[in-house]
Parts: structure tokens; C-alpha cells; sequence
């Protein structure tokens, strides 16, 4: 990029970001709008990734919608529309989650990512469609699969078990 065009795109940046003060939105709410936009729109499909499941305070649902809600800054309404489930019941467990669990989760590196797009199938349970999720696509063993939720070697098993009788 020409170094013209560069000074062209910082203008109209301090220009929006200047328009965005006089509208009263204060500098964290400018970032927040920011960081949504870099992390969500521009990659298209909303991942979770593994790091968030390493507690054992929350199911599953929990630390999705949590991590969706705080780290993403999505909506209750973009929440439902991702994973085919209802607004309310969304925020009840978002409510829940930060009554259990009041910090924000901290993003570590993974090779694994969990598209929510997955959660879509109300057939299988949030964990089922995980669990299927790795087994399936990845061909992980249980034992690394309850490595990576923080599960049971056996939870996983019979979580699998489950999911492939729902699905015949």
C-alpha cells in the first residue's frame, strides 16, 4: 500500500473515531466495537476455542455462551441465531455462568477450535455435538477429547455413545 493511501486511511480513522466521541461513546465502548468487529465479521465463522473449557465450574453451554457473550461481545439475539436456541434462556445461562464464575475467560493458543455452528443440531446435547464434533472430524481417541473439555475418559465414552444412537 502506498504510503499516500496510508495517510488517507489513518484520516478517515481519526475522522470516525472523532465522530464516535461526539456521538458519547466512551473509549472502551469504541474498542469494544472495534475488537467485535475484527474478531467476529471478519472471520466469517464464530469459533470457541479449547482453552475456555479448562475449568470445571461450568457446563458446557455455560462457558460457550459466556465466552460468546463477554470475549466476543455478541448479543443475546446473535447468540440465539449461532446455535438455534432461545434469547432468554440464553441470558438465564449466561446469568448463571457469571454467578459461578465472574472472571473473563483468558484466550490461550490451540490447534482445536469448536465452530458454533455445530450447536445448531438441537438433536444432540451441547456436549454430544462436541464430542461428535472431535470424534468425527478429527478422529481424536476419547482419552484426548476428555483431555481437551476437561472431562472424564468415561463422560466422553458415554457421551459418544449416546450421540451416535440419537444419530440412526
Amino acid at each position: 500500500m502506498p504510503i499516500k493511501e496510508g495517510k488517507d486511511i489513518e484520516i478517515k480513522l481519526l475522522d470516525t473515531l472523532s465522530y464516535l466521541k461526539e456521538q458519547g461513546l466512551s473509549p472502551d465502548e469504541i474498542l469494544k466495537l472495534v475488537v467485535k468487529s475484527l474478531k467476529v465479521e471478519a472471520k466469517g465463522e464464530v469459533k470457541v476455542p479449547l482453552s475456555v473449557f479448562k475449568n470445571d465450574q461450568l457446563s458446557s453451554l455455560e462457558i460457550i455462551v459466556k465466552y460468546l457473550r463477554e470475549n466476543l461481545l455478541l448479543t443475546y439475539k446473535q447468540i440465539a441465531e449461532l446455535t438455534n436456541r432461545n434469547e432468554i434462556a440464553l441470558a438465564v445461562t449466561y446469568r448463571n455462568s457469571k454467578k459461578k464464575l465472574e472472571a473473563k475467560f483468558i484466550e490461550e493458543i490451540s490447534p482445536y477450535s469448536i465452530p458454533v455452528s455445530i450447536l445448531k443440531d438441537r438433536n444432540l446435547s451441547v456436549l454430544e455435538n462436541i464430542v461428535s464434533y472431535f470424534k468425527d472430524t478429527f478422529g481424536l481417541t476419547y482419552h484426548k477429547i476428555a483431555v481437551l473439555l476437561n472431562r472424564n475418559d468415561r463422560t466422553i465414552w458415554t457421551v459418544y455413545q449416546r450421540a451416535k444412537k440419537k444419530k440412526k
